[in-house]
């Protein structure tokens, strides 16, 4: 039988800095029930990992992957990644820019969705393209000021099967994203535009469904309900965000 869930984190290069080290460290915590992987670039510096989870898993991909976001969002539109991890069912891919607030990731693994993430956060929220523009497709500046809204936006659930199911059929379309540079954070657009564009191939959750799985950390308001996780965590803006004012100073 197939495990239902695997916590994916991927280390980039550089060293993580004490922020990300937080965030590692209270996920290893709150999600302690489930089995970690650790995805990092072949003879990568995992010391500081070590010092939070000291007897890892490790699986190491080409380190060209892990020089920057950028790159790393390359590696998540092959379907060999996924496919590298099929004794499961799901994957939480858990960058070291999000926080968990509650364990209830049992709980959307069994919500019946194949992909659940955060939306952007666009400087303009009219621009959003409506449905008639995602069937006759974005312009590449469009795709770009997209793309940007997804800056730190690094959590996400799937379901293996039906992702590489989703980048076999779309080999081509999947292909030109990951090899253009002017769109950052391709591999979200691509997810959010183009998986279900003319046919749909993901089960993915309407907005307000999908804010109380995630949401941007700069955004949340304390409200009495709080998602899953929040996002968008930086070293450049933690103390800014309320949330992290009022944990408690063992966190």
């Amino acid at each position: 039988m197939k495990e239902l869930v695997t916590v994916i984190v991927p280390i980039l290069e550089p060293q993580i800095n004490p922020t990300e080290e937080k965030l590692l460290h209270h996920a290893l915590q709150i999600l302690s029930d489930y089995q970690f992987i650790f995805v990092a670039g072949e003879g990568a510096d995992l010391s500081v990992v070590r010092e939070h989870a000291e007897n890892i898993d490790v699986v190491h991909f080409p380190k060209r992957y892990f020089e920057s976001r950028q790159h790393f969002g390359q590696l998540l539109l092959m379907a060999d990644f996924y496919e590298h991890f099929n004794w499961c069912d799901f994957l939480l891919i858990h960058e070291l820019n999000s926080w968990v607030v509650k364990d209830e990731l049992h709980y959307w693994c069994k919500q019946g969705y194949d992909y659940i993430k955060a939306g952007p956060v666009l400087a303009d929220p009219d621009k959003t393209p409506g449905i008639l523009k995602r069937i006759t497709g974005l312009s590449e500046e469009e795709k770009r000021v997209y793309g940007a809204g997804y800056a730190d936006n690094g959590l996400y659930l799937c379901r293996i099967e039906r992702m590489t199911a989703t980048l076999k059929g779309k080999k081509s379309v999947a292909h030109q994203y990951r090899h253009n540079a002017d769109i950052p954070n391709a591999d979200s657009v691509f997810w959010h535009l183009e998986a279900n564009r003319f046919l749909s191939h993901l089960r993915k959750p309407t907005d307000i469904v999908r804010s109380h799985f995630a949401q941007f950390g700069v955004q949340y308001d304390n409200a009495a309900t709080s998602p899953f996780a929040l996002t968008g965590i930086s070293r450049d803006n933690i103390h800014e965000i309320p949330y992290f004012k009022n944990l408690p100073e063992t966190e």
